[in-house]
């Protein structure tokens, strides 16, 4: 019997990974619209969304052992109703209070998607590395979409309209899932106990707390550069003159650069070696975020596409390597470790941005921290073993 194109499963995974991140990435560009609303200014509101980050991240442990333990399709349903019902909520708020709490549940919400449907991308997968990267597209995509939506709902109907039209969006694709996905295939017993380079739980430990670091180090990037590009964009690229759908839309278009980047990444983590590729992606981090600290207009916008790419390229590469050190009945717990680690340190950049911003004006000094993150990434990722390659097709 021909098989379909696309399963199902992972058909509504990857959709739920360009969700995600829309949900997560409306404040930064909505916010812009707030202000007079809540009679506070961008340094004080963008604070807002620091609970959101960490409970994006927090989150992830409990959604992974509900993934493993009790059901990945209950556990998604969760996800696709909750994003769309704390969006809306958000979309209503009368207060910063209320603001913060919406903001909140977005991102516990939110938390479930990483450990718990990658670890079902990866199950259902025909080859890993490529199908990683298709589902990292779908994610840079939802990335691109996030401040394009906002930008153009905040501009045309206000900013609670970027919330809420968005979250009636995502309790229609929940119930879609419901209807279409009426199981999702649990790892058995006895396929879950070893990683496919042969080792346990304990004696991959080592390298997986250096996966985790190295990745840590990514998603710093990545969480710096998605919150503050719109404000960026909206400061250096003058020739925008302040329009919000402008400023989404450019934001946007640098974003979809970085969703092709992951199936790219994804491709050369199913030929080449994870852990160069880890090292020299970060390594070229340090000179493109020099240039992004004193850059403006279009030579901006280049290096801005460069730093995105070189970012969200290794996020498949990452998840690779976690499934190859990690014993499959491990996954979604792993997944769930490395995104909180890797989410719990981001979430200091919100409060930096904010910092940096409030005390210069500017953000060049921002972009000068994160050369030392990058570097300290690239070192990080020259301590992991060279993976030994599978010889069966992955």
């Amino acid at each position: 019997m021909p098989r379909p194109f696309i399963h199902p499963v992972l058909l509504f995974s990857f959709i739920g990974h360009s969700l995600d991140h829309l949900f997560m990435l409306i404040f930064p560009t909505a916010v812009l619209a707030m202000g007079s609303d809540f009679g506070m200014e961008f340094a004080e509101l963008i604070p807002l969304m620091l609970p959101s980050v960490i409970l994006f991240g927090a989150g992830a442990i409990p959604a992974g052992w509900l993934g493993d333990r009790w059901s990945a399709r209950g556990t998604l349903i969760i996800m696709f109703f909750g994003l769309g019902a704390s969006s809306i909520a958000t979309g209503l708020a009368q207060s910063p209070l209320q603001l913060a709490l919406g903001l909140a549940a977005i991102g516990l919400f939110a938390s479930i998607y990483h450990p718990v449907a990658t670890a079902v991308v990866v199950r259902y997968a025909t080859r890993r590395g490529r199908d990683l990267g298709i589902n990292g597209i779908f994610g840079g995509l939802g990335i691109a979409a996030g401040p394009f939506v906002a930008g153009l709902l905040t501009a045309a109907y206000g900013w609670r309209a970027a919330f809420i039209v968005p979250g009636v969006f995502g309790i229609a694709v929940g119930l879609a899932f419901v209807w279409f996905v009426r199981e999702i295939t649990p790892v058995a017993k006895t396929e879950g106990r070893q990683a496919e380079n042969g080792g346990n739980g304990g004696s991959v430990l080592p390298v997986f707390i250096a996966i985790v670091v190295a990745g840590v180090c990514v998603g710093f990037l990545y969480q710096t550069e998605t919150i503050a590009i719109p404000k960026v964009f909206e400061q250096r690229l003058t020739f925008l003159e302040g329009s919000l759908s402008a400023v989404g839309m450019m934001a946007a278009a640098i974003f979809v650069f970085g969703a092709a980047a992951q199936y790219g990444g994804g491709l050369l983590s199913d030929r080449f070696s994870m852990k160069r590729l880890l090292a020299l992606a970060l390594a070229v981090q340090i000179p493109i975020t020099l240039m992004a600290a004193r850059a403006w207009e279009m030579p901006l916008f280049a290096i801005a596409i460069l730093m995105v790419v070189f970012t969200l390229g290794l996020q498949p590469v990452v998840d690779s390597l976690v499934a190859h050190y990690v014993p499959p009945a491990w996954h979604a717990r792993a997944y769930g470790a490395r995104f909180l680690a890797a989410i719990v340190v981001s979430s200091a950049s919100v409060p930096a941005i904010a910092w940096v911003f409030d005390a210069t004006g500017a953000f060049d000094w921002l972009f000068y921290g994160l050369m030392g993150i990058a570097a300290f990434g690239a070192i990080t990722a020259m301590t992991l073993p060279s993976e030994r390659r599978l010889k069966k097709a992955r």
